[in-house]
C-alpha cells in the first residue's frame, strides 16, 4: 500500500511538473507581444481561482471546509508565498533565458530538505552532503553562464527559490487534512488577491501591462488552465501521498522539461557549460531522491 501511494504521488509530481514547465515558454511569448509579468500573472491567477471555484462547486460541493486557521494559513501562503515566488521568477525571465533561470531556481529542493532536517532535529550525513555539493556546483556553473548585467535577475530567481522552499514546507503540513479542490481554490484565491494588492502599490515598474491582443489572452487562458489549475491539483494530490522532501526532489524532471521547451520553442542556446551545469543539478538531486527514500524507509 505504501509503495502504491509513493508511486501515485510520484506520477502526480511528474504531471504537475509538465504543467508548470509550459508556463515560462508561454509567458515569454506574451512578453514579446507587449505584456509584462504583472500583466500575465494577475489574470492568470484570477482566472485560475475562478475556474477552481467553479470546479469545486460542480464536483466537490460536499467537500468539507477546513478550520478557520487552516483556511487562513492556506490563503496567506497564496497571498505572500505563491505571489512572491511566481512574480520574482517571471520578472527574472524577462532578462535571462528560461533554461538558465530554472536551473538556478532548483536549489530549492536542497533547502526544503535542510528545513526538514532542522525541524526534525537531524544532522545531514557526509554521504548526503556529497550530492548537496554536486547540486550547488551545478548551480554555480549555470550562474556563470548568465550574461553580464543580469545580477538582479539572478537575485530574483534565488529569492524565489528560497521563499518557495519555506512555503512548501508549511504547505505540506497545512494541506494534509484539507480537501483537494478546497485547498487549491483557497490557495489560488489568495494568490490572485496577492497580485491585485501588488498592482495597486505605488511602484511604476509593478504596474500591470495587460494584453492588447486576443492571441495573448489565449496564451493566458492556457496558462491558467493547463499551467496553473491542473498542476496545482496534481501538486496538492502529491503532497497528500509523499513527503515535502520527496516531492521537491522528484520535481527534478521539471528543469529538463523547461530546458527542452526553451531550446525548442524559444531558440535558447544549449552550450557545453549550460549542459554540464544542468546535468550536475539533476544528478545531485537524483542522488538526494535515493538517499531520502532510504532514510525514510521508502515512505
Amino acid at each position: 500500500m505504501a509503495r502504491s501511494k509513493q508511486l501515485t504521488g510520484s506520477l502526480f509530481v511528474v504531471m504537475s511538473s509538465l504543467g508548470f514547465a509550459i508556463v515560462p515558454t508561454l509567458g515569454v511569448n506574451a512578453y514579446d507581444r507587449g505584456s509584462n509579468a504583472m500583466g500575465v500573472m494577475t489574470p492568470r491567477f484570477t482566472l485560475a481561482a475562478l475556474l477552481l471555484i467553479a470546479i469545486r462547486q460542480i464536483f466537490a460541493r460536499n467537500e468539507g471546509w477546513p478550520t478557520k486557521r487552516q483556511a487562513f494559513t492556506m490563503f496567506a501562503i497564496g497571498v505572500f508565498g505563491v505571489t512572491s515566488v511566481s512574480l520574482m521568477y517571471f520578472i527574472a525571465i524577462d532578462s535571462i533565458d528560461t533554461s538558465l533561470a530554472i536551473v538556478l531556481w532548483y536549489g530549492y529542493p536542497v533547502l526544503v530538505l535542510l528545513i526538514a532536517w532542522a525541524v526534525d532535529g537531524k544532522r545531514p550525513t557526509i554521504r548526503v552532503l556529497a550530492p548537496l555539493a554536486i547540486t550547488f556546483v551545478g548551480i554555480a556553473i549555470t550562474a556563470g553562464q548568465v550574461s553580464g548585467g543580469s545580477g538582479a535577475a539572478i537575485a530574483l530567481v534565488v529569492g524565489s527559490s528560497v521563499v518557495f522552499a519555506i512555503y512548501l514546507s508549511i504547505l505540506s503540513r497545512t494541506s494534509n487534512n484539507m480537501g483537494l479542490l478546497t485547498g487549491a481554490m483557497i490557495l489560488n484565491c489568495g494568490t490572485a488577491t496577492g497580485y491585485w494588492l501588488v498592482s495597486i502599490l505605488p511602484f511604476k515598474n509593478l504596474d500591470p501591462i495587460f494584453p492588447s491582443s486576443s492571441i495573448v489572452w489565449l496564451l493566458i487562458v492556457t496558462i491558467a488552465a493547463f499551467g496553473t489549475v491542473v498542476p496545482f491539483l496534481c501538486s496538492l494530490s502529491a503532497l497528500k501521498r509523499i513527503s515535502a522532501g520527496s516531492y521537491s526532489v522528484l520535481t527534478t524532471v521539471e528543469p529538463v522539461m523547461h530546458i527542452l521547451m526553451g531550446v525548442i520553442f524559444l531558440n535558447e542556446l544549449m552550450t557545453i557549460n549550460r549542459f554540464i551545469g544542468a546535468l550536475l543539478v539533476v544528478v545531485g538531486l537524483t542522488i538526494f531522491t535515493v538517499l531520502d527514500s532510504r532514510s525514510t524507509g521508502g515512505r
